[in-house]
């Protein structure tokens, strides 16, 4: 009798063992795409979507960043360092589900940004207690959807790729997430992450 053929089990269905959430549209609203979006149309975002990355990457300082946006869009970017926790939306909901789920996964954070804006401003002492690990892209020099990003936030929680989940609102960051071994979900709403999530691990939250 020939041997049994087994077959890979879909993505789906491995054992997820920590969870890495972004920031900017998961944790909270996204500045940067919100003051995009507000534009006239026909600003150039591609090059100003460019200064964006590379002051996050930590390669150009505020001053260049603010007066190349302005040159190119004709109005100054946000500057998160100047915001507190109450000018943006706390997604309070997904911060309790987190907690919930911290009791069977690790979870972790990953984040472009340029700054401490996010220990020092925007979660408090208990809510950074959440995350078991933070990578930021101002701190390590790389930005998503940079493979190594996500296999650095996979390393420092102590998972292999495949036993990760990445949750985060730009689909192309939760693509660059699959490329590097990991899950992903498109986080839109609470409630539709939930579904997924719930589909995703076999339960429900």
């Amino acid at each position: 009798m020939s041997k049994q053929l087994r077959l890979p089990k879909p993505w789906y269905n491995r054992l997820v063992k920590a969870i890495i959430f972004d920031c900017f549209g998961v944790l909270t609203t996204d500045i940067w795409l919100a003051f995009c979006d507000g534009l006239p149309r026909g600003t150039n975002l591609v090059e100003a979507s460019a200064l964006n990355k590379a002051y996050d990457k930590g390669i150009i300082s505020y001053d260049d960043f603010r007066d190349g946006v302005k040159e190119l869009t004709g109005q100054f970017p946000p500057d998160l360092e100047s915001l507190h926790g109450s000018d943006v939306v706390k997604n309070h909901a997904l911060l309790d589900l987190i907690q919930t789920l911290k009791t069977h996964y690790k979870i972790g954070l990953m984040s472009n940004i340029s700054s401490d804006w996010i220990t020092s401003e925007f979660l408090s002492p208990e809510e950074q207690l959440l995350f078991d690990s933070m990578v930021l892209s101002y701190e390590v020099g790389m930005i998503k959807p940079d493979a190594r990003m996500y296999i650095l936030a996979c390393e420092r929680l102590r998972v292999a790729p495949h036993e990760a989940l990445m949750v985060d609102d730009r689909m192309e960051y939760v693509e660059g997430a699959r490329e590097a071994g990991l899950s992903g979900i498109h986080y839109q709403d609470l409630r539709s992450f939930k579904q997924q999530l719930n589909e995703l691990l076999a339960t429900n939250y």
